[in-house]
């Protein structure tokens, strides 16, 4: 078999052309072991590797003997393939069979004989191989021959890796000796070619250090380049090891450049007149030294907290000792030197080095504490920002070899202006970073010499936005280091806080300065130039992160030291803001202000509106400026022009369709941009309302709609809870049943544990979010009947709610049942829904007035028994239908009815179900609490008193006293405030507050109607259903008796108040024309105030409607009865048309602002919940409690609501929202708080007992939320 090329002469030749190679690695390797790392990792770092002849030759030998040998294995044990474990298995196999072959063994052996042999040939002839200057002394010689004669001996341990393999004290002598500057520079070179050669942290810890140290800062200051390029890379060999020697050759560094700054040598440093010469080898040098310098600071962060704090303390004031050279005069003057920061400057603007170090608080505290001993650094670069920004000095480029190293031409000279520029660029990042930190800002206020007032962080912010919105031109400068971009910067470094935001940005001044480019807009001076582009981009850019957190949006809502119970500002940044945005959207900015910003300029600060307006309280100060009507025309107009752009075609003239698919795209962003502001708006309660009434609700709906589809977020700030109908049945049914694909399932679902499984709760909580309000039901369902279907497929997915109730709710043929894979699963999961569902009273009369689901339920419990008994099967289904049928039969509050449990409980008693399983109503007196008897004693209290006197004051004065005698009773005996008191307490009042200006804001109309009118007048079956429900709640609360007139008589008062409504609504709406199917008829709901009125006057009809007539004209009429303002005449043409209601647009409004103020962590809770508390109270105030509250409860509300102001609906809210604040977190975490709060009662809440605090909020809030729910006759 042929060896050639791996034995004798070939063998050897081949080799030395190996090391020959390889000479650069091996010599670059600190160590022995490190060599050896390099060679291991050779194929992967030369390209060349394949190339050398020597690795040609083994490869073909190893082909040659080795691959017949795996390919036999391969063969043998093919069969054994299966999957990858056990390809992996059999890889190993053959490996380890070839390893221990008879043709491996001898090949090996083979190889490493000759090897041998050839490596002692080329040892015995190493001088004339590889002679050369470095390999002259016999010593050296001999350690190299002890060291390659005796591999395994380690006695040498880690000294002298690269060369010297022991701690020669008399060698070390020798080199320290042979570099002092005395010598010649021949062996003053070799002196540092042996240093090169071996590792720095042997000679760094001698005893000889001191000596070489001061001999390498000779070194680098010598003229020799080669003397000078040695040391500097035994510097940067050094910095290369993380061994805590690095300090010492980071001081040896640093005292070099304190030496060129001394005044001996100092003169060779150029002036800053002069300007910075790079042809001068001496300025190169230098730049060379401090470019490692900074390198270094950079890269010891990464380690040095492994080491004393000695380490960290030696590099602090090291590097402060040679920055605080030169620092002590003021900037400018022909004769001032630059000093060692200019220079760092040019290699680092942005301060890099001062940033890491800052960042932990490990080197921040000494960094800190070192610059207190350091101050003239930290006082001239304060002194170099503040001359920079007062003298509006030209910036200047700085793209240099820091960002241009591959560029061929190099900068070669940096002028005064640039060097400057350089320095303020430096201080200015370096400053901004301190000011994020507490001891930082303790630097403050510092005292210059040449001023007279102190420099505050603010009056230094205050100079660093005056460069930025500075609009004087300049000259073209790299984006990187223009003024603007570079100030943006670090203000946005220091708004990444919000905490440090607050301390330092929000302050008048700093403001004030931040909108001079957008007042010149608004009030252009003459003489000024117009801001361009990028300074209102970066403004704008600013101010949006300042309305990122709340505090930032009050701070530019009201100013310093202000908020929204102080005078309206008219000044302060968001009407400044709004102002701009509103002109410049309606194309209404003054001529003389220059050019007319861009669209992305407008957009940015439409952004910082948007941040403003989709909060209730921003909304409150903005909603003078009617941004909803600005930016919906702005829309319309970019539609409009969108369509009107011609569609590019293919044509000759490339640049013009080149140019108009430009344009076709800037106009499509434009009013995606406007749109997506527009929809915004939808934020809060009283925004929908504003939406609503620019008419693009629609188009808005489509947006969303398209984001949905493509899953995208609307916008940068907000997440809309979605809620397209057929989107989310679908999503659902794949969940619940099966996809609309038939999709192989690798993996079968898991079986079902849980009622309502993790993988449809999701589901479940979106739908209820569709179906939470009676308003979406009703356009959803009513008069909408179940679809008639004798088949079912099992792929057919509902595609509406009418669908999904007949697929899941009304499950009442074996049809419906054998269509479900998961009849079970999915039954549970519509009931579930169903009991959401009904817990707003007017669904559950919609639903049960048109499906009869209550019958349907109890069929179903009816049949759910064995042949054999006739008790009810106890499982999943039969206990949920019991839970719903229990609940929607029974009203009252957290003490008037108890609801079964929806799992099983084992009681006492033994029974896995205490509760009885009902297939028929009435429900047993199980779930039936027994309510105390009315008392019909007169209870004698101060309240009764005032109100039984004959001869009282008229109007606010006899108002203001029953409010005290009110308040007065409520704090110390509730209870006495019922039954005859609160009639009484209605009867007087009304008749007197009707006559109160302030309090009657609507006209008294006279009741028209007749006993044939009333007659003919037919109530719903909705509303008849109604009755029965309201009739049986008053016997149960035993406030009426069970005679059969009762049932006649609240239907007459529910006839009289629809018809005398009726009189005060709208002709054409009652003509069914309105697009939205609620407001197109009567009011479709019931009347659950009008009833509350006749349960409290015992089913006396005169008496409550007598109160009702009256009550009518007051301004609480529209917030406690909804149905006073269905389609009124009262309310304006745009609110009415809207179809969205005062207690949602106007109370909900002000409870969500009231709840971000007093209750931040509620109202996030409701944000991140995807449901908000204007939902909930709407849903419990439309009803008047019933279910929530109990009846005295209710009562109390009334009584409130209309002697102490409508605005107590509201505090009445809050408090609720407070009593339940703990509970609202917890419900949050599990994702299920919409279901928490529409299912449960309000335990243990009672109004008198918040009395207290309901005051309180009037004191604070009154002035904004009675106003504000007033007004609702005003456009």
């Amino acid at each position: 078999m042929s060896w050639k090329g791996l034995e004798g002469e070939d063998l050897v030749q081949n080799l030395r052309q190996l090391v020959i190679s390889f000479e650069p690695q091996i010599r670059e390797a600190g160590t022995v072991d490190q060599s050896e790392e390099a060679l291991y990792h050779l194929e992967e770092n030369d390209e060349h590797f394949h190339r050398h002849e020597f690795v040609k030759v083994l490869r073909r030998k190893l082909e040659d003997i080795i691959g017949p040998l795996a390919e036999e294995e391969i063969e043998r044990f093919e069969s054994s393939i299966h999957d990858s474990n056990g390809q992996e298995t059999l890889i190993n196999k053959i490996t380890d069979k070839i390893l221990h072959s008879r043709h491996y063994n001898d090949l090996s052996k083979k190889l490493r004989g000759n090897v041998q042999g050839a490596v002692d040939e080329l040892i015995r002839n190493f001088d004339a191989e590889f002679g050369g200057n470095s390999h002259h002394e016999t010593s050296d010689h001999q350690i190299r021959r002890s060291y390659m004669s005796d591999e395994d001996d380690e006695s040498c341990g880690s000294s002298f890796g690269q060369g010297m393999f022991f701690n020669n004290h008399e060698i070390m002598q020798q080199v320290a000796e042979k570099m002092s500057r005395h010598r010649d520079n021949v062996v003053r070179v070799e002196a540092l070619q042996t240093l090169n050669q071996n590792l720095p942290a042997d000679f760094i810890s001698s005893d000889h250090w001191p000596t070489m140290k001061r001999h390498l800062i000779d070194a680098l200051d010598e003229s020799n380049v080669q003397i000078m390029h040695l040391s500097t890379k035994f510097i940067t060999r050094a910095f290369t090891n993380t061994s805590p020697q690095t300090r010492e050759v980071y001081t040896l560094l640093v005292e070099y450049l304190i030496s060129q700054f001394n005044t001996k040598k100092g003169n060779n440093i150029p002036n800053i007149k002069s300007g910075l010469d790079f042809t001068n080898p001496e300025n190169v040098k230098l730049m060379k030294a401090f470019r490692l310098l900074n390198e270094f600071q950079q890269e010891t962060i990464n380690y040095w907290i492994r080491y004393p704090d000695r380490y960290l303390e030696e590099i602090i004031e090291s590097t402060l000792t040679l920055y605080a050279i030169n620092q002590n005069g003021s900037q400018g003057g022909a004769s001032i030197q630059l000093s060692p920061v200019h220079f760092i400057a040019l290699i680092d603007p942005k301060a890099q080095w001062f940033i890491k170090w800052m960042h932990g608080n490990y080197s921040r505290q000494c960094l800190l504490r070192m610059l207190e001993k350091y101050r003239p650094i930290v006082t001239n670069a304060i002194r170099h920002c503040l001359e920079f920004s007062l003298h509006r000095k030209h910036s200047a480029d700085l793209t240099d070899r820091s960002e241009a190293r591959a560029i061929e031409n190099r900068r070669s000279y940096y002028t005064e202006a640039e060097l400057e520029y350089a320095f303020f660029v430096h201080s200015a990042f370096m400053l901004g970073r301190m000011m994020c930190f507490v001891n930082g800002r303790r630097f403050f206020p510092i005292k210059l010499k040449e001023a007279d007032e102190t420099v505050t962080v603010t009056k230094l912010l205050v100079s660093m936005v005056v460069v930025l919105v500075d609009p004087s031109p300049s000259k073209h400068l790299s984006v990187v280091y223009e003024p603007g971009n570079l100030v943006t910067e670090i203000v946005k470094g220091i708004c990444n806080s919000e905490q440090v935001c607050e301390i330092c940005m929000y302050k008048d001044e700093i403001i004030t300065a931040l909108l001079a480019p957008v007042s010149h807009y608004l009030e252009p001076k003459k003489h000024n130039y117009a801001p361009s582009e990028n300074t209102m981009l970066h403004v704008a850019d600013l101010f949006a992160m300042v309305a990122s957190s709340t505090r930032g949006r009050r701070h530019l809502m009201y100013g310093e030291r202000k908020d929204m119970f102080t005078k309206p500002n008219v000044s302060s940044a968001a009407h400044v803001i709004a102002r701009f945005t509103k002109r410049a959207l309606l194309d209404k900015l003054p001529k003389q202000s220059g050019q007319k910003p861009s669209q992305a300029v407008i957009g940015a600060f439409l952004y910082i509106c948007r941040q403003l307006y989709n909060t209730c309280e921003g909304l409150l100060v903005l909603y003078q400026y009617e941004l909803h009507k600005v930016v919906a025309e702005a829309w319309r107009e970019a539609y409009s022009e969108a369509e009107r752009t011609a569609t590019p075609t293919l044509s000759d003239d490339s640049s013009d369709s080149t140019a108009t698919t430009t344009k076709a795209y800037d106009i499509n962003a434009w009013e995606d941009t406007l749109r997506d502001n527009l929809l915004n708006f939808a934020s809060t309660a009283k925004g929908i309302l504003l939406l609503q009434q620019t008419k693009a609700m629609n188009e808005c709906m489509t947006y969303m709609y398209d984001r949905y589809k493509n899953k995208l977020q609307v916008s940068k700030c907000e997440k809309f809870g979605y809620g397209y109908i057929k989107a989310l049945l679908s999503e659902l049914w794949s969940v619940l049943e099966s996809s609309p694909l038939d999709t192989v399932l690798f993996t079968p679902k898991a079986w079902p544990v849980d009622p309502i499984e993790r993988a449809s709760h999701k589901s479940l909580i979106k739908l209820l979010n569709v179906l939470s309000s009676f308003y979406a039901v009703y356009e959803l369902l009513g008069d909408k009947s179940l679809p008639k279907k004798e088949n079912y497929g099992f792929r057919e997915i509902p595609d509406s709610v009418v669908e999904f109730v007949d697929r899941l709710v009304i499950v009442d043929s074996p049809a419906k049942i054998h269509s479900l894979f998961n009849f079970e699963q999915s039954h549970v999961f519509g009931l579930r829904v169903l009991s959401v569902m009904i817990s707003c009273l007017d669904t559950y009369l919609l639903l049960q007035s048109q499906y009869k689901f209550q019958d349907i339920l109890l069929t179903s419990q009816a049949e759910n028994h064995t042949k054999d008994r006739e008790e009810i099967i106890i499982d999943m289904l039969s206990i949920e239908r019991n839970y719903v049928l229990v609940r929607a039969f029974l009203i009252g509050g957290p003490s008037e009815r108890i609801l079964p449990p929806r799992g099983l409980d084992m009681d006492t008693r033994g029974h896995v179900y205490p509760y009885p399983l009902i297939s028929s109503y009435p429900v047993p007196r199980a779930y039936i609490p027994n309510l105390g008897a009315r008392s019909t004693v007169k209870q004698e209290n101060d309240l009764v008193k005032f109100l039984s006197l004959k001869k009282h004051d008229q109007g606010k004065s006899w108002l203001d006293k029953c409010r005290v005698n009110l308040i007065k009773i409520l704090l110390n005996r509730a209870d006495l405030v019922k039954g005859n008191v609160i009639q009484q307490l209605l009867d007087v009042a009304t008749p007197i507050m009707s006559k109160i200006q302030e309090e009657s804001i609507f006209p008294s109309v006279d009741y028209t109607g007749s006993e044939n009118s009333l007659k003919s007048f037919q109530l719903t079956p909705l509303q008849q259903l109604g009755i029965k429900i309201a009739i049986r709640y008053g016997i149960h609360l035993k406030v009426i008796h069970t005679s059969s007139d009762v049932t006649e008589k609240l239907t007459l008062l529910l006839k009289q108040c629809a018809f005398y409504l009726q009189q005060q609504q709208r002709p054409e709406q009652r003509g069914g024309h309105a697009k939205i199917k609620f407001i197109s008829n009567r009011y479709p709901g019931f009347d659950w105030f009008a009833a509350t009125v006749f349960l409290i006057f015992n089913g006396n009809v005169e008496k409550s409607w007598h109160f009702l007539h009256k009550f009518s004209c007051l301004g609480s009429s529209g917030y406690l009865w909804p149905h006073r303002l269905h389609c009124s005449v009262h309310l304006p043409s745009a609110v009415m048309i809207s179809g969205i209601a005062p207690l949602f647009s106007s109370t909900g409004h002000n409870i969500e602002l009231l709840l971000q103020i007093e209750l931040p962590l509620v109202a996030s809770a409701f944000k991140m919940s995807g449901y908000t508390a204007a939902q909930i109270c709407m849903h419990w105030l439309k009803q008047c409690f019933w279910n929530y509250l109990d009846w005295l409860d209710i009562c109390h509300y009334i009584c409130i609501s209309i002697i102490m102001g409508v605005d107590y609906q509201v505090y009445l809210c809050i408090a609720i929202l407070r009593h339940l604040q703990k509970e609202i977190m917890e419900h949050m975490q599990t994702q299920d708080l919409i279901i928490f709060l529409k299912e449960t009662a309000i335990h243990g809440f009672h109004v008198a007992d918040n009395i207290k605090y309901m005051q309180s909020l009037e004191k604070r809030y009154r002035k904004i939320v009675l106003p504000d729910m007033m007004h609702v006759s005003t456009p």
